[in-house]
Parts: structure tokens; sequence; C-alpha cells
């Protein structure tokens, strides 16, 4: 008695549109296998994979020829050829360790016979039109993909929070986009998506997990953009705002330690000398008057790895004192330089007319063939540089927060904010803050 694998394996469009569900295989090959008294060893499913997937991304195929390696199984059998392959390099390959183990394989549906060279060039015809048949499926759902891209049209029912579908086309859900639009709020704030999650549970007793809270902050489509088309759907939220936050998600990695310290400068300090961030510990010393705990910063790739030269630790209160100290005047700089790039500069103007009346004058000279080809090029080229330029208009900056920051009485206050707060009030006016080998101390404002 001949031990048999049965495979079957659908892709979920074939399973719609020609019936070829799994059920429908199952039934049909079991049958077959006990009309020919088949000794059914097992059933390899590969449910919702296409036959141009690679071959490790079959795992049932996979497992199959590992018990075919075994010496498990004499045959194979499936419904219709290209339930194996559609594929004419990957067929090949597996053809290969089958004839090796002495493996065959039938079709119940189709006669082929792979015995003689006749019958193995008709199966490789058929393993070309099939793949054929394929490229051009792939090329039309593409084609279909991308016009209805092109007209805003959803081309998925899985939409991310705070967007649903009507007509076609993905519109503003009302009833969850609050939600969205929190979480991007509450992030910017925070900057951290523990603290996302718990205000969100807070205000919706809504519990998200980190995964799907970083997945809505990533997605472009909360500023109407999707798979790279621009204005697909209605944005949730600005998008200087979206920007920032990626920043903010690239930069600033928070975590809380285990002993729930809340450390004010975690990830904004960077060690100068090699540029990675420096990381926190909590230091305990004791006195007679009892235990003190002091916050240092150091160098990982020094301390761990021994790559950087920056030996030095730095204290937290120390940090902390210079910020105070030169917050106001680095934003008055800051400031300062934003209103010079204002500054409209003077600069010549450029003639365009005379530019292009040069430019026919030129072509004239070529056609007459008073100059030649070479002249002309150089010529047109340096006339054509000069139309296309454009003036550049310098970047309206928003000064004012920066302004109401210096008029603010933060310094006092500052002493009564807690070390939650502090790190927050630092992310919300500090880009980074560079610490060099020596422990000088750079401030780095947000722009």
């Amino acid at each position: 008695m001949l031990r048999c694998a049965i495979y079957i394996r659908v892709s979920t469009e074939e399973q719609v549109v020609h019936g070829l569900s799994i059920d429908t295989q199952k039934v049909d090959l079991t049958e077959y296998a006990k009309n020919n008294s088949y000794e059914i060893v097992d059933y390899y499913i590969d449910g919702g994979k296409t036959a141009r997937k690679g071959l490790s991304n079959r795992l049932e195929l996979q497992r199959l020829l590992e018990d075919i390696k075994l010496n498990k199984i004499d045959i194979i059998i499936f419904t219709k050829l290209d339930r194996w392959f559609r594929n004419v390099r990957d067929y090949h390959k597996v053809q290969e360790i089958l004839e090796l183990n002495k493996v065959h394989w039938k079709t119940i549906f189709e006669n082929y016979d792979t015995s003689t060279s006749n019958g193995r060039l008709h199966i490789n015809i058929m393993l070309s039109v099939a793949q054929d048949e394929a490229d051009r499926t792939s090329e039309r759902i593409k084609a279909v993909f991308k016009n209805k891209l092109k007209n805003g049209e959803a081309i998925s029912g899985s939409l991310p929070m705070g967007y649903k579908i009507e007509n076609k086309h993905v519109v503003i859900d009302e009833e969850k986009a609050p939600i969205a639009r929190d979480i991007f709020e509450f992030y910017e704030y925070y900057q951290s998506q523990t603290q996302v999650f718990k205000e969100i549970f807070k205000k919706y007793n809504l519990s998200l997990c980190d995964k799907t809270i970083s997945r809505v902050l990533k997605n472009k489509i909360y500023i109407g953009i999707y798979r790279d088309h621009e204005n697909f759907c209605p944005p949730l939220i600005e998008s200087d705002k979206f920007h920032k936050i990626q920043h903010i998600l690239k930069t600033r990695n928070i975590k809380y330690t285990p002993t729930q310290r809340t450390f004010i400068f975690t990830s904004l300090l960077t060690c100068k000398e090699c540029n990675h961030k420096m990381v926190a510990n909590a230091q305990i010393r004791n006195y007679k008057s009892g235990r003190v705990e002091y916050i240092l910063y150091k160098c990982n790739q020094f301390y761990s790895r021994h790559i950087c030269s920056h030996n030095k630790v730095i204290y937290e209160n120390k940090i902390e004192k210079y910020l105070l100290d030169n917050i106001e005047s680095e934003i008055e700089k800051l400031i300062y330089n934003y209103e010079l790039e204002e500054i409209p500069h003077s600069k010549s103007k450029i003639n365009k007319t005379n530019i292009r009346k040069k430019l026919e004058k030129l072509k004239e000279l070529y056609v007459n063939e008073l100059i030649d080809i070479e002249m002309y090029k150089v010529d047109y080229n340096n006339y054509m540089s000069i139309l296309n330029t454009v003036d550049e208009v310098p970047k309206k900056r928003n000064i004012e927060p920066l302004k109401e920051f210096l008029n603010s009485n933060f310094k006092s206050l500052y002493i009564y904010l807690t070390q939650e707060e502090k790190r927050i009030f630092w992310r919300s006016i500090v880009s980074e803050i560079q610490i060099d080998c020596n422990n000088t101390i750079t401030i780095i404002p947000n722009s």
C-alpha cells in the first residue's frame, strides 16, 4: 500500500472566485486516496498562500518536504498542477528533492506523465502558462489598485482608528476620531506611550496595547498620505505636529525603570564625543544625617563597550542648574537668529526679458553657422540657469512661543514641579543637551 500525502493550497481570492475551498479539495482528494487504496499519512494545507509565494513562505509545503526526507511518503496527490506550483524554477527545485527520495506526485483532475521527455515538456509548458497567467493577473490587480489610489478609493476594508469607508472613499469617523487625535495630543505632551495608555484608558475606558499606539503615531494616513499618495483622505492632525512626533519617536526612547524613578534628562543627553545617548543611574550615599540619592549620567560607550573617550559622569542637579542659569540666553540667541533670517537681502534684479532676447540671438548665431554646437551649448546652459533662478523666500518661523517663554516667570514655578513635570517641561523647550568629555554643556533648544 502506497503511503500518500495530500497537499492542498488556496489563496483567498481563488477560494472566493473559483470555489477552490480547502474543504472541497479535501473531500475530493480523500475520496481519490480511498478509491486507490492509498494510506493517507497526513494532510498538508497551505491556506491563504499563492503559488507565487517563495518556498519558505509555504510552511506546510516545507513540512511535507521534511517528511519526504524522513522517508514517510511514497506519493503526493493534489487536485491540479496549479495547486502545486505556478513557478517553473520552484517546481524543479522541489522535483529534485522528490526524485532523490523516489517520491512521485499525481493530480486527480489532470493527466501528467513525468516518465517521458514529452510528458516533462508538457509539464514545463503548463507551468509556464500558469506563471504567465499569474503575472498578468498580478499586473491587472496592481493597475486596478493604482487607479483606485489615484481616485482616492479605499483598497482595503481594514482602516486605522478614526477612519471609515463611505461610497468607496476613506472619510473621518467622527465617533472614533477624537480618540486618535488624543493619542497624538497626549504623546506630544507626555512623550511616553505608557502615559498615553493611561490617559486614553482614563478618558475613554479603552485599553490600547503599545503596538496599537505605536502604529497610530507612525501612520501617515493621519496627515492624508497613503502609500505615498498625498491628499488620499482628509487629515486628522496637522502635518507639523505629525513630523514633530516622528522626530520624538526616533530620538527619544523613554522607559520607566523598575524602581519607578523618573530621570529628568533621559534621552535628552548626548555624548558629544561619540554622539550616543547617555544613560542615567541612581547612586545612594550614606551620611550621618541619612541616605541621599544622586542621579548621574554617563556614556555607556565608554563604561560598557570601551569605544569612547568620555570617562566622566555628570550629575543631574548640575545639568539642572546650568539649564536654569543659561536657557534664557540660549532662547534669546535663537530668536535673534530667526529674526535675522527673515530680513530680506538686497539682490540685483535679473532682467529675464533681456536673457530671453540673448537666447534668440544665440539661436540665430548658431543657425547662421557663426558659432559651433559646443559654443551654443555652453552659452545656452548659462542663460537657462539664470532664467531658472528662483528667489529664495526665507522660511517664516513662529517665534511667539519662545518670546512667551522668556516673559513667563518659569523659575519661580519650576521649584514646585514634580520630577515627571520637570521632564516634560525640558522636553518642551530643549531638543538636545550635548556633554563633552570635559563635562562642558551645550544646549540645543527646540527650533
